[in-house]
């Protein structure tokens, strides 16, 4: 089994700031970093680190290639990804002392795909194989139905969540990844509980994994629903956490191990890097989890 992640990729210029800036408010910031994210990216970092065999389809600029060699040296097969002649999608981030984030994207190559290229892209896989989608990229109801034809698994983080998500072949995807506002408007649910209960009666073919940050986290597989309670590791700064879970889930549950143990892999994995600073270099490898 091959995991596919066509997806984003951005340089992250990431402000340390005392407090998330206010409307009309100007604030200095105690330091600025450059790094390698976007969600592709970050999945595709976590699934390698976690030691699948991953693919990684970005576009991007001359000026986003030291993020692909980056993706590289994590063992992720970058073969497949796209320079051209456009900016590489950009990310400010400000991250406060409590260690939460606020995020504005320039989106870059990221939606500039073409129907011929991610049509390339498809033909090296096979029925059997994952495709890891998020939503920072364009033309995701394509792919899922070109991926479905293609016999391929389909993974979806409808992240950032817009109201066009309501539109796309959801009923294509295999396994939902959502957090708690993701899963409230996906299903006009408030409670834990209601929403895998209706993602399950909406999306009867799908699986669902929904994050719920200091609550934890419930995997629901057919009738049987998993829980793993968080585990707590200083916060200094969430960028890329949900990446971080989504990619060890996937790389653990795909490779054979049971729900519960993928979950608290996840779980372990995402808590590390929050207790780092960025968001791909802080995906921890392998080595560094317990189990």
């Amino acid at each position: 089994m091959r995991f596919l992640v066509l997806g984003s990729m951005n340089i992250d210029n990431t402000f340390s700031v005392d407090h998330i800036v206010r409307e009309g408010e100007t604030i200095s910031s105690c330091s600025m970093k450059r790094s390698a994210g976007g969600k592709g990216a970050n999945q595709a970092a976590a699934l390698a680190k976690a030691g699948a065999e991953v693919y990684f389809a970005g576009k991007c600029g001359q000026d986003g290639k030291w993020i692909l060699s980056l993706l590289e040296s994590y063992g992720a097969d970058i073969s497949l990804s796209v320079i051209a002649d456009c900016n590489t999608g950009m990310a400010m981030i400000q991250v406060d002392s409590r260690g939460q984030n606020s995020i504005v994207l320039d989106s870059g190559g990221n939606r500039l795909w073409r129907r011929e290229e991610i049509s390339i892209i498809l033909s090296h896989f096979s029925p059997g194989d994952v495709i890891v989608l998020q939503n920072e990229i364009n033309d995701i109801p394509y792919i899922i139905s070109e991926a479905k034809r293609h016999g391929m698994l389909v993974v979806l983080n409808p992240s950032p969540f817009d109201c066009l998500i309501s539109t796309f072949p959801l009923s294509d995807v295999d396994l939902f990844f959502v957090n708690e506002i993701e899963g409230k408007a996906l299903t006009g649910k408030d409670d834990f509980a209601d929403i895998l209960c209706e993602f399950g009666r909406i999306y009867k073919s799908a699986s669902i994994v929904l994050t719920c940050g200091k609550k934890g986290a419930y995997a629901k597989d057919g009738d049987q629903v998993h829980y793993q309670e968080i585990i707590d590791y200083p916060v200094v700064d969430t960028t890329g956490a949900g990446d971080t879970f989504t990619g060890y889930y996937l790389a653990s549950v795909f490779s054979g191990m049971g729900i519960e143990k993928a979950l608290y892999r996840a779980t372990e994995a995402s808590a590390i890097a929050v207790s780092r600073s960025g968001a791909m270099a802080a995906i921890p490898a392998a080595s560094e989890l317990s189990s």
